[in-house]
């Protein structure tokens, strides 16, 4: 039971009441990364459907996440800090368990290890697919505007293309 920690010098173990509270809300951790999981699924599919609207509506669910993840991470530091695990990475964690509790630590740090590196894979997919999006929308308003179709500046006002000079006139 435990393991030889050569920074400490020592051998590195929880008792089973210490491993019993990390544990419990290493599973309630888990949850809000499997909550997360659902939300940024959700969110993949509205960016490639376009759905502007569901997108801006989702900002505060968005923020509301990030802001119980800060949470949850502060606690999670004072946690493993009082349970003498500060900076143990998943093994160490289990490998200081009592034998009763390390299958159910075991599962409760992969999952999360497994469900933080899915958040972390989709958010990159999502930005990269967001990117081309707008590639190609910025490609349409350059085409749109050397054809001299009418389009709109940022600040909402018409602008008509004639010849080489723009004019701009209110909307």
């Amino acid at each position: 039971m435990g393991f030889l920690c050569a920074e400490r010098g020592m051998v590195i173990s929880m008792d089973y009441k210490t491993a019993s509270e990390v544990l419990e809300f290493l599973e309630k951790y888990s949850e809000h990364f499997k909550e997360l999981r659902t939300f940024i699924n959700e969110k993949q599919e509205k960016v490639a459907g376009d759905d502007l609207v569901w997108l801006l509506d989702s900002l505060t669910e968005e923020q509301r996440f990030v802001m119980r993840g800060n949470s949850l991470e502060a606690k999670r530091l004072l946690i493993f800090e009082e349970a003498g695990v500060k900076g143990f990475d998943s093994e160490k964690l289990v490998e200081a368990c009592p034998d009763e509790i390390k299958g159910r630590m075991k599962l409760a740090v992969n999952t999360i290890d497994e469900t933080v590196h899915y958040i972390k894979e989709t958010n990159k997919g999502i930005l990269e697919m967001s990117r081309r999006k707008l590639e190609v929308q910025a490609e349409l308003l350059h085409d749109s505007l050397i054809a001299g179709n009418n389009t709109y500046s940022n600040t909402g006002e018409k602008i008509k293309k004639m010849g080489d000079d723009n004019i701009i006139g209110s909307v």
